[in-house]
């Protein structure tokens, strides 16, 4: 077992979207209902906050814009410029119910963008999968989902994990990368109700995942294909949230975690709870973490 380290002391109520922008050097997550999006400068460790004035879900990688990323928020994809703070509307998601809201969000290999949407009300199973086109047209392809999480990509590109918290699973799927179809293949993982539950996660290149479970405290290393649990990177605070492959040589493991869901006794047992941890990995294999969207 590995210990993680507490890398920036902060208080997010739910710390999300770990993500490494290689280019820029930078760590970014967000804390979803307070509506701010921390950048980490990994050269100084200085730490940039940006309020914004709605809550913020993910971060996505944009191509060919080295100053933006795209951010989800509540009913819409915006295009955020990290030098000057402004942004702008990308994706309108308005006719969604005021009941429903974005969730974790993550690029495909060939740029598409696929949108997890979930209740207000967690575990209601009314939530679904968007898959937004590179030329933005939004396709509906997942029905009666409940917490939409975590979702990542093999090596090769022709298989899809992805994680739904409230029905405790990971699920397996076949890829297009030419059009962007999946067809269900089998659920891969069904996490123990002991171990928490999972939450965002990335991927090797030898294909294990690295799962961040929510009230396990810690981020678990699972074999997708035979199920076996490989190691657990331990977090000292009870909800992890996501995890990142970044840092030095790619072998560090960014860690956010989450207050949301601690009774105030928990919160006391464990003073770090919201806070960013990292870890040191240096017999990983990275695999691609974040891919950029690509509008064509």
């Amino acid at each position: 077992m590995i210990k993680a380290e507490l890398l920036y002391r902060c208080a997010d109520m739910t710390g999300e979207s770990a993500t490494w922008l290689q280019e820029r050097e930078s760590f970014l997550w967000v804390d979803i209902d307070r509506g701010i999006l921390h950048r980490l400068e990994y050269r100084t460790m200085e730490v940039v906050d940006c309020h914004l004035p709605e809550m913020v879900t993910s971060i996505i990688p944009w191509s060919d814009h080295e100053n933006e990323v795209i951010l989800a928020m509540k009913n819409r994809l915006v295009s955020f410029n990290l030098a000057n703070e402004s942004f702008r509307t990308v994706v309108d998601l308005a006719s969604l119910s005021p009941d429903l809201r974005t969730n974790d969000c993550k690029a495909c290999p060939s740029g598409r963008i696929w949108c997890g949407i979930m209740g207000i009300k967690e575990n209601d199973s009314n939530g679904f999968l968007f898959r937004i086109d590179n030329n933005l047209a939004i396709t509906k392809v997942l029905n009666h989902q409940s917490i939409p999480n975590g979702i990542v990509w093999n090596a090769s590109g022709d298989r899809m994990y992805y994680a739904d918290s409230g029905r405790h699973c990971v699920e397996e799927f076949s890829y297009s990368l030419a059009s962007g179809e999946i067809a269900f293949v089998r659920t891969a993982l069904h996490i123990p109700e002991n171990l928490g539950v999972p939450d965002g996660m990335t991927i090797d290149m030898d294909g294990n995942l690295w799962i961040a479970h929510w009230g396990g405290g810690g981020v678990y290393i699972w074999n997708p294909d035979s199920g076996v649990l490989i190691d657990t990177i331990e977090v000292p605070v009870p909800n992890v949230a996501s995890c990142s492959f970044g840092g030095k040589d790619g072998r560090e493991l960014f860690i956010t975690t989450a207050i949301d869901g601690l009774t105030k006794d928990l919160i006391d047992k464990y003073p770090l709870s919201g806070s960013l941890f990292i870890a040191d990995v240096p017999w990983a294999r990275p695999g691609q973490n974040h891919y950029p969207f690509i509008k064509k």
